[in-house]
């Protein structure tokens, strides 16, 4: 009996994948287990593994395609199954749309935060448009940049692309003319079409001045990791009411613990490390900030589980260290260092960049002295952590030159308090310039 494969949901915030390279091919034999294809979620690369046994009939999903989550995607059977007809394979192609939200949903999402919107470049800026309306105007050659939003923010949704098929309609165009206007940006409404009968040809629209800047700027497409990272970080902006509190550290006997410690050993130690170890020592030894704020109620959190911000070429990802309090200094290294090479390589799994409770943002290799760091939604807090650096100091009396670095939490005022939030970070301060509680 020939079987649907369907794009699973891999994590919470999943709504749709990008098909990135299917490693088994038509005709092949397929077992219960088998990696079927490998798919780019706003987080990673994952592998699908197959949920049925048979001979892969059937590809419905090309390389590059974005699909929402429960789409078919393939098809599964045996050598002599009867396979669907065309209309059929066509009639679960057209269903992929059905799996989506509907424009109802899509009504609703406009007065809450969006997961699933895309930013699109415009002359007047950036505006956020829904996955429906991006799959509209795609499939017509619509040009977002050309479209009104009328959601929340100015987010376009699919009865805007709707209206804007609407004023097209009866316009007489060449099919070359209309996909050059569409990849440059040309309003067809304001072309005067010189062809038989009025039609608009490709030179009327090379000759038409574009709606997008085309010589002096280049668009670039949003993977689905930055339109994430875009969508968090507004909402967290927005509706998250942040305080900031800073610190300098005397880091210079952790600067000599870790030339010791990384003299002494083969497993090299951070100083990510070490700060991981600190906040969640001082974290345990603080509970009332290991929480998150839920609209009506704050939510204690069971665990201790402490991100760290890896920067990728399409945005940032948060790996993170679970139970980080009960792991060692050596421990956290190894896992830190996994979890990372992991990052970068797009090839972390749901739970391994889910369920954070505090993030560490360390840009101190760039050489920043201190920054304001922006919480990550679904946490209370975030570290802001500068780089080393010699400075004058007064000890006793008399002026030393010591390692400084700079610290930044900030902290969900609605969840946290100011001053728990700066008992935390004193004790943060207090067991870095005292190092050898941290091994």
């Amino acid at each position: 009996m020939i079987q649907k494969v369907f794009l699973p949901k891999l994590g919470q915030t999943m709504e749709e994948a990008t098909i990135e390279k299917w490693v088994k091919k038509e005709g092949d034999q397929v077992d219960r287990g088998d990696v079927l294809l490998e798919i780019t979620t706003d987080k990673a690369t994952l592998e699908v593994e197959s949920y049925v046994n048979g001979v892969l009939r059937k590809i419905m999903a090309k390389e590059g395609e974005v699909l929402p989550v429960n789409a078919v995607i393939a098809l599964v059977g045996e050598a002599d199954d009867e396979m669907p007809s065309d209309e059929e394979i066509a009639e679960m192609a057209r269903k992929r749309e059905e799996a989506a939200p509907t424009a109802a949903e899509e009504e609703k999402a406009e007065a809450a935060p969006v997961k699933e919107a895309v930013s699109v470049s415009t002359p007047s800026g950036r505006r956020f448009a829904s996955p429906r309306a991006r799959r509209l105007a795609k499939r017509n050659k619509v040009n977002l940049s050309l479209v009104s939003g009328t959601g929340d923010g100015g987010r376009i949704v699919e009865k805007d692309v709707q209206a804007c098929l609407a004023r097209l309609e009866g316009i007489k165009v060449t099919p070359t003319a209309k996909t050059i206007a569409y990849e440059r940006g040309v309003d067809l409404t304001t072309v005067k079409g010189t062809g038989p009968g009025g039609k608009i040809t490709k030179a009327d629209v090379l000759k038409a001045a574009p709606g997008v800047a085309v010589a002096a700027t280049r668009r670039v497409e949003l993977t689905a990791m930055r339109s994430i990272v875009a969508e968090r970080m507004t909402y967290s902006k927005t509706h998250i009411p942040h305080y900031y509190l800073n610190i300098a550290v005397d880091m210079t006997e952790c600067v000599a613990l870790r030339q010791e410690l990384n003299e002494a050993a083969p497993a090299k130690i951070s100083y990510n490390d070490f700060l991981t170890r600190a906040v969640s020592i001082s974290m345990h030894n603080h509970p009332e900030v290991n929480v998150v704020w839920k609209d009506d109620h704050i939510e204690q959190n069971a665990e201790i589980n402490v991100g760290i911000a890896v920067a990728l070429e399409d945005g940032l990802i948060v790996p993170v260290i679970r139970n980080a309090d009960r792991l060692s200094l050596k421990d956290t290294a190894v896992a830190s260092r996994g979890l990372i090479d992991k990052a970068r390589g797009k090839r972390l799994t749901p739970d391994e960049y889910t369920g954070g409770c505090i993030t560490i943002s360390n840009l101190g290799m760039f050489d920043v002295d201190s920054f304001v760091p922006v919480i990550n939604p679904g946490e209370s807090m975030i570290l802001g952590v500068g780089g080393i650096h010699d400075a004058p100091v007064v000890i006793d009396g008399g002026i030393h030159i010591r390692a400084i670095m700079n610290l930044t939490l900030s902290g969900d005022h609605r969840a946290v308090d100011g001053a728990v939030g700066a008992a935390f970070l004193r004790d943060v301060k207090v067991l870095l310039e005292k190092p050898q509680e941290l091994i």
